[in-house]
């Protein structure tokens, strides 16, 4: 999922598409708390007519960070991530899942991916008033597309820590159509390192994916390069890699804007029909799929249908 922040500056209330002082001041505060802080909280995440309940343990430590996902409605479900590596947790299936971890992998409460001193030239973005969220004072901000190629978004931010508690993906028309919310947060000394273990034994499942079948991805020297990309979208990550439970490897490319990101994966086509031809929806989620040079191309992001589109079709070899 990539939905993203930033604030109004008074260079932005004159109308300058440049970000300075208190705009910058609560960027760095709300991109750091996500990451720095220690929280053990529970979060709803409202998303195509379904709402699930996620708790979420954020522990940093002297090895980094470490982090713990737990459905809390529906099949249970665990992930447990760290800097490098995420294992997937699926004990109804009796199985996991391991896969090398992102660069660009992001996740609410840490949403930001760029930097600030761009992101005016395409967002307008102002203050919101403030709200009561998880019983803590909330920030509101609002983000506002400068084209069709982006959605909008409505945060609120903690004013003691500046963690995010609040989002809002708004499409054109300024209805929501992805949300998350903390509905109970515990920050600081008080969350226990123990509550990052999972609750189903690593050994009970049998895994796929492990470092064992596949090795680690491989930054860089990509063939596929995007001809055409929206305002403002520019490559950040290359990489080539396996895909769990495949056993080709996947050129996966990542464009975005500081906000908003979208991912391309190209792979080798097998035989019969195209896994995925033309555009899909599902939620706020749009995906692009063709066939070019015997090479499935998907695209994939929280962004509009004309922004996949657009990266997909304009999608080639690099020369």
């Amino acid at each position: 999922m990539s939905v993203r922040l930033l604030l109004l500056g008074v260079a932005l209330l004159a109308g300058s598409p440049a970000l300075a002082g208190p705009a910058e001041d609560w960027l760095a505060r709300i991109n750091q708390a996500a990451r720095a802080l220690n929280y053990d909280g529970v979060f709803v995440y409202v998303h195509g007519g379904q709402v699930e309940a996620m708790r979420v343990v954020h522990v940093v430590g002297p090895d980094g960070v470490r982090e713990r996902l737990v459905s809390l409605n529906g099949e249970a479900r665990e992930v447990i991530r760290d800097d490098q590596q995420v294992w997937c947790y699926l004990p109804k299936k009796k199985m996991g899942v391991h896969e090398y971890r992102h660069d660009e992998a992001q996740g609410f409460p840490a949403l930001l991916s760029g930097k600030a001193d761009r992101l005016g030239r395409h967002y307008r973005l102002a203050l919101m008033a403030e709200d009561r969220i998880a019983g803590r004072r909330a920030q509101g901000l609002r983000i506002h597309p400068r084209d069709r190629y982006r959605y909008g978004y409505r945060l609120w931010a903690d004013v003691d820590t500046g963690l995010l508690l609040k989002v809002d993906l708004v499409d054109a028309g300024g209805e929501a159509v992805e949300q998350y919310m903390f509905t109970h947060l515990v920050l600081g000394d008080a969350v226990d390192p123990a509550a990052l273990a999972p609750a189903t034994p690593r050994e009970a499942l049998e895994w796929k994916g492990s470092a064992d079948e596949h090795p680690p991805p491989t930054r860089g020297g990509g063939r596929w390069r995007a001809g055409r990309t929206p305002p403002g979208f520019e490559l950040v990550s290359q990489v080539t890699r396996y895909l769990p439970m495949q056993e080709v490897p996947v050129e996966h490319l990542v464009y975005s804007d500081g906000i908003a990101s979208v991912s391309v994966f190209v792979q080798k086509a097998g035989a019969g029909p195209p896994a995925l031809e033309g555009v899909t929806r599902m939620g706020a989620v749009h995906a692009f799929g063709t066939r070019r040079d015997g090479y499935q191309i998907t695209v994939v992001g929280e962004v509009p249908a004309d922004t996949v589109a657009l990266i997909g079709r304009s999608l080639q070899p690099a020369s």
